[in-house]
């Protein structure tokens, strides 16, 4: 069971600094441990606080530590909640009162400079190292705050700290002491009270040495604020499990000696730096010098039954390898070697030397298999995430450090062995041989497929476990078991089998030849590589092009990938149209993952397909082409677009922008970002970024450092030379669309090309047939404008200058959320402050109320003569009898190859 202390760990002097969190090496008395502390070392129990602080203060002396050094007890947690709570009962009891006072005089002068602060705390039973560089002087206080769990793997892309995990109490705890006695009567006291949350925000969870079982947490924090303490790096592989443990037998045996003579002194009261350092491989190779423990070892007398006298160690000179305890005999612990690690040279020359991409999974797998034949060596999957990451673990081994991670990088398609992450050495003892000789396992996933095609071939019935398990022994000397075989036959039975898709990758250049034929003004690309190998295929229906005359000109981009077993990334285009129908209007399936290369191939695709893309705007004051572009801000598709699509306006979505931001800064911040990107206020817009920088800087330089005139609706109003978006600040349409094609994804490539064709040509026609025989403005806008001329009935409309063309139309209250407003309209420019007339082409309300108002027209006016083109259905939108070439548009639609 996990003991606490909680009596104050030094008593303060009164009168002299007050030190965050009981700091261990600020005071002179020496701390020391009664047996109760030292009886969880013999087994496996949970270390006290009382013993951790013990270890801490007496790894290193006072005069090694700088005076900006600060280190808490493992206990600081009670510290903050008993000095914290004074807060609250201070103002009814004067003496209180008084302490409170007394502790913020004593606490003055962390104003003056800019600290460390460390500490091994404990908190649920659970010991976390936590290292936080703070500076009052500094607008942004908290420079650093990094949480060593052993429990949780930092160094990730997503490793901040949840604001309701237990390190995040403790940081609160901490903010809230520096607030109320460390700033009081400082502005930014204020700030930190009204956000308790300030410095979780900022904390990040770093990596560390990971512990397997499950109640060493106390050493393992405690050797991360060591190795801090030394100016040395915490990294994964900086210490391991195997140097705890030899740690905590050493500790035991020497906590629990009593036959050492009355002239000697007690090993406990002479533990020192060197003898704690010894256990940890950089440590022991950087502070081996003359030490009163080693040499006490080295003096203790010998008698018959001794074993060898200890070595001797030098008073002073070169350095010497600590990596084993060196303990005597009498301390009832035999000298034990580190076990040895060698590297393993089979796994090197395959996988390191020459590096390696694979397909997929199973081509590792085949690699894997190689590996274990020629090495003779047995890997086991330690973690599996889907199709694109895996963690082999040495099974030959007891105890192996062995690790062999594999994965994609961010972005691209191939699976590669990722070297940061794994450790090619072997160490510990051989596994012994399973009972009667069983030999182990094996992995046989995705080796079967050909016995079950096999089965299904030769036999008319439906194919049953046993005839796969003979099938499998017969033809490719594979021992599966019962369920091995039974898992095999329904994953074919749910993909079909795989030669058949397989064939079906012959089929495509037909297929595309087809559709071209049947298809005469549709664009269809196809390329291959040097083994005349599909690489890449492209299509966009001539239909979908001429589509394109009645929508709303923005195009939206976005990637996913094939989840069949055969790959590949889908790009496809979407758009809107004038009643916010989404559609597709091309689409490509490539090889590659998801890069510049890709996106530039298909981006001259749609050049080529719909010229309408670069068409110059009909508006002379936008300096841009009349499609304006939507992204995820991929960072290979930004660099195509600047080479094949430099005239048009490229926006990003406030979705993916608000998904970034929470990632760097959190949530707080991230559900402004869309507001902040829809409104056209500027004085809505401040108010939000003042909030932002309310509660987090960085986030605010983060949204700052974006290009505003690519995301944020106010630099449409102070640049009207900008194309109109038409409200679409999201990549939702093409979320949208890849709902919509998302079973698609999941056949060979002819198959999904085929349903993502036929699902195309669905949705334009049904579109076509819901508009059927409609004329003047499209039904939805209309909607808009009649609610609009109903709720502006009791504006003010007032012109600036008379004569000119500028009016300010004042709103009345509409309670407190919608409080007296006013808008400046400039009718000349169809333009409005609110910024929705010249973004979606349709009058905001302020300029329906100016055209009722002040011109006295009619609702049936403003739809016939104010209302954008693109809104309005007429004659040529009827249906009418199909031409030839509608009727190859029709029939693609049940084309078969």
């Amino acid at each position: 069971m996990l003991r606490r202390r909680t009596k104050p760990l030094v008593a303060a002097k009164p009168n002299g600094p007050l030190w965050i969190a009981e700091d261990l090496f600020r005071d002179d008395r020496a701390l020391l441990v009664d047996d109760d502390a030292v009886a969880p070392l013999s087994g496996d129990n949970h270390l006290s606080t009382a013993l951790v602080d013990y270890l801490l203060q007496r790894s290193l002396q006072p005069t090694d530590l700088q005076d900006t050094t600060l280190v808490g007890s493992a206990n600081s947690l009670h510290f903050f909640h008993q000095v914290n709570a004074k807060i609250a009962t201070a103002p009814s009891d004067p003496n209180v009162a008084k302490s409170v006072e007394n502790i913020r005089q004593r606490c003055s002068h962390y104003k003056d400079n800019k600290f460390e602060f460390l500490s091994p705390f404990c908190i649920d039973h659970h010991f976390v190292a936590v290292k936080i560089v703070f500076d009052l002087r500094s607008p942004d206080i908290f420079h650093e705050v990094s949480v060593y769990d052993s429990l949780i793997k930092g160094g990730r892309r997503n490793n901040s700290v949840h604001r309701n995990s237990p390190p995040a109490k403790y940081l609160r705890s901490f903010q809230q002491f520096i607030a109320n006695f460390c700033l009081f009567g400082n502005p930014k006291c204020e700030v930190l009270l009204a956000n308790p949350d300030h410095i979780v925000e900022k904390a990040v969870y770093r990596s560390c040495p990971m512990q397997q079982n499950g109640f060493d947490c106390g050493l393992f924090a405690f050797g991360c604020v060591l190795h801090l303490l030394k100016g040395l790096d915490v990294s994964a592989d900086i210490f391991n499990q195997q140097h705890i443990s030899k740690l905590r037998e050493s500790l035991h045996a020497v906590f629990t000696v009593t036959d050492i003579g009355s002239d000697v002194p007690n090993p406990r009261e002479l533990l020192s730096s060197l003898f704690l350092s010894s256990f940890f491989p950089l440590q022991s190779e950087k502070d081996c010098h003359d030490d009163v423990f080693l040499r006490l070892l080295q003096d203790l007398p010998n008698n018959d039954n001794d074993i060898d006298a200890a070595p001797d160690v030098p008073d002073k000179g070169p350095p010497i390898e600590l990596d084993v305890v060196p303990l005597h005999p009498r301390l009832g612990a035999d000298p034990q070697p580190e076990p040895t690690r060698h590297r393993d040279n089979y796994f090197t020359t395959q996988f390191i030397e020459v590096p390696k991409e694979f397909e997929d999974m199973s081509k590792v797998d085949l690699a894997i298999d190689d590996y274990e034949e020629s090495s003779g060596v047995r890997l086991v999957i330690a973690r599996s995430r889907g199709a694109g990451s895996r963690l082999y673990f040495c099974a030959s081994h007891t105890g192996c450090c062995f690790r062999a991670k594999f994965g994609r990088e961010r972005g691209t398609l191939p699976i590669i062995y990722k070297q940061e992450l794994s450790n090619p050495f072997h160490c510990g003892e051989p596994v012994p041989p399973k009972t009667n000789g069983r030999a182990p396992k094996k992995r046989v996933r995705d080796k079967l497929e050909e016995s079950v095609d096999h089965v299904i071939e030769v036999k008319d019935s439906t194919p049953v476990p046993k005839d796969v398990m003979k099938a499998a022994a017969n033809i490719q000397s594979v021992r599966a078991s019962y369920n091995q075989a039974y898992r095999a036959i329904g994953r074919a039975v749910e993909n079909g089998p795989r030669e058949k898709q397989q064939a079906s990758f012959g089929l495509i250049m037909s297929y595309l030849k087809h559709f071209q034929l049947r298809n005469e003004d549709s664009t269809v690309k196809a390329e291959s590589d040097a083994d005349q190998r599909l690489r890449r295929l492209g299509i966009c229906p001539g239909i979908m092009r001429r589509s394109l005359q009645h929508v709303r000109p923005v195009l939206s981009l976005d990637g996913a990938h094939l989840l069949s077993k055969w790959k590949g990334t889908l790009y496809i285009a979407s758009v809107q149209t004038a009643c916010s129908n989404i559609y597709p209007v091309s689409f490509a399936i490539m090889k590659d993952g998801e890069d510049a290369e890709g996106w530039k191939w298909f981006l001259e695709l749609l050049v080529e397909a719909i010229p309408l893309l670069k068409m110059q705007h009909p508006d002379n004051r936008c300096r841009f082409c009349y499609f304006t572009v939507i992204s995820d801000r991929q960072k290979g598709l930004i660099q195509a677009l600047q080479q094949v699509f430099p005239d048009n306006h490229h926006c990003f979505c406030s979705v993916h922008i608000a998904r970034n931001v929470e990632k760097e800064v959190g949530k707080k911040v991230a559900k402004h970002v869309h507001a902040l990107s829809a409104t056209f206020s500027k004085r809505e817009s401040d108010e939000l970024m003042a909030k932002i920088n309310a509660i987090s800087a960085r986030g605010k330089k983060y949204l700052e450092g974006i290009s505003a005139n690519q995301w944020r609706s106010t630099a449409w109003v102070d640049d009207p030379t900008l194309p109109p978006r038409f409200g679409i600040v999201t990549t939702n349409m093409s979320e949208s669309v890849n709902s919509m094609v998302g079973d698609a994804r999941d056949g060979s490539w002819l198959e999904c090309t085929n349903d993502i064709v036929r699902k195309m040509m669905n949705r334009i026609c049904s579109l076509r047939e819901e508009n059927y025989g409609r004329e003047g403005v499209v039904d939805k806008v209309a909607e808009i404008l009649e609610n609009r001329w109903k709720n502006c009935s009791d504006f003010q409309v007032r012109e600036v200058v008379k004569g000119g063309s500028q009016f300010d139309v004042f709103r009345p209250s509409r309670g407190a959320s919608l409080p007296e407003t006013n808008r400046l309209l400039d009718v000349r420019e169809q333009t409005c402050e609110c910024g929705q007339w010249q973004e979606h082409g349709v009058p905001c309300i302020d300029a329906v109320a100016y055209y009722r108002l002040f011109e006295t027209q009619t609702l049936q006016y403003i739809m016939d003569n104010h209302v954008r083109w693109s809104y309005i259905a007429t004659k040529s939108h009827k249906k009418v009898k199909w031409t030839t070439k509608e009727k190859k548009d029709q029939e693609t639609i049940s084309f078969r190859p």
